[in-house]
Order: structure tokens, then C-alpha cells, then sequence
């Protein structure tokens, strides 16, 4: 009971701290309508180390994404680059990730130096016609289910259903179904986690 009570008045100190970067954040995303304001302040948030930066960040994101639960646990140096990601509950994400157009559910670990893209159209490159600071990209949801653990340095474009395992180093551009063990380049499933052949 005490030690509930004093994560809570933790967390309740650092919302404070943290006010004026949330307020900073939605400042810029309503008022100018640009996500700078927030990719600003969480690059900044991203670089306070130890627990107070886990407390810190958490803090920050309950109040400027589009959901995010207390409980998770988010390392130095990661960045959420689109304020509409969603988080579930109780997950960890590694040092250095970078999250853009997420939805990730309850329970999922991601490791250290995980990129998860704005879908597979965030860079365009079909008109070779524009130069290419002058493409836009098409930026989509990527969703990815609870229990998932994704390996380090992976980079994630596709969704991920419940329960999957994700190898270290794997480029994630097609859909994978849930129970899936997933690994390469582009990733393929290379097992069914309740043991079925694939």
C-alpha cells in the first residue's frame, strides 16, 4: 500500500515537471497544426536518463499521445515521432526506438533500436520526376497486438498479430498472423508459437 502510494506521488511530481513540454506540445499541433512542437519535446524527453527519465517520459506521453497507459516502461533515447500512437498497457520499449503511426497493444516488449514506420508508404519514391525532399508520403496505422515481443534493430512497417515473436534484425513488411515466430529479411513465419507446421 505504501509503495503504491509513493509511485503515485512519483508520478504525480513528474506530470508536474513535465507540464510544460505537454502544454508546449499541444500548443504546436493545435495552434500551428504541425507535429514540430511534439517531436521537439519528445526528442528532448528522450535524452533524461536513469528512472527519472522513465518516470519523466511516462508522464509527458499520458498527456500528449492519443493513448497511454502509467505503466509502461520506455528507455533513453526513444522517440515518438507522430503524437497518434496509441499505447496499451504494461509494455517496455527499448533504448533508441523510433515509434511513428502506432497502435501497440497490452503486454508488448520492444527491443533496443526498433524502428516502427508510418505504414509502408512513409517514403514515395514512384514520381521520379520530384526531387526527394519534394515527395510526400502516405502515412497508415501500423497495429500490433498484445504479448508481442519484437528483437532488436528490427524494423516494423506491417501488422503484427497477438502473441507473435519477432527475431532481432527482421524487416517486418508483410502482415503477420498471431502465434507467429517471424524472422529475416523481409520477414518470413517460420513457426506457429502453438505448435502447428507452417
Amino acid at each position: 500500500m505504501l509503495r503504491r502510494a509513493v509511485i503515485y506521488s512519483v508520478h504525480c511530481f513528474c506530470i508536474i515537471v513535465a507540464s510544460p513540454l505537454i502544454m508546449i506540445s499541444k500548443m504546436g499541433r493545435y495552434v500551428f497544426g504541425s507535429e514540430n512542437a511534439f517531436l521537439a519535446c519528445s526528442q528532448l524527453i528522450s535524452l533524461v536518463p536513469g528512472k527519472t527519465g522513465i518516470y519523466l517520459r511516462s508522464a509527458f506521453y499520458k498527456f500528449s499521445l492519443a493513448e497511454f497507459s502509467l505503466g509502461t516502461h520506455i528507455n533513453f533515447g526513444t522517440v515518438f515521432s507522430k503524437s497518434e500512437a496509441r499505447l496499451g498497457k504494461v509494455s517496455y520499449i527499448g533504448s533508441y526506438a523510433v515509434i511513428g503511426f502506432a497502435k501497440i497493444g497490452d503486454g508488448v516488449v520492444i527491443s533496443n533500436k526498433v524502428s516502427i514506420l508510418s505504414g509502408r508508404g512513409q517514403h514515395n519514391f514512384s514520381d521520379v520526376e520530384k526531387g526527394i525532399f519534394d515527395v510526400e508520403g502516405t502515412y497508415s496505422r501500423v497495429d500490433i497486438g498484445n504479448d508481442v515481443f519484437i528483437g532488436e534493430q528490427s524494423v516494423v512497417m506491417a501488422n503484427i498479430g497477438d502473441k507473435c515473436i519477432i527475431g532481432a534484425g527482421s524487416v517486418v513488411v508483410k502482415d503477420i498472423p498471431p502465434y507467429s515466430v517471424a524472422v529475416g529479411n523481409p520477414a518470413k513465419v517460420i513457426k506457429d508459437r502453438r505448435g502447428k507446421l507452417k
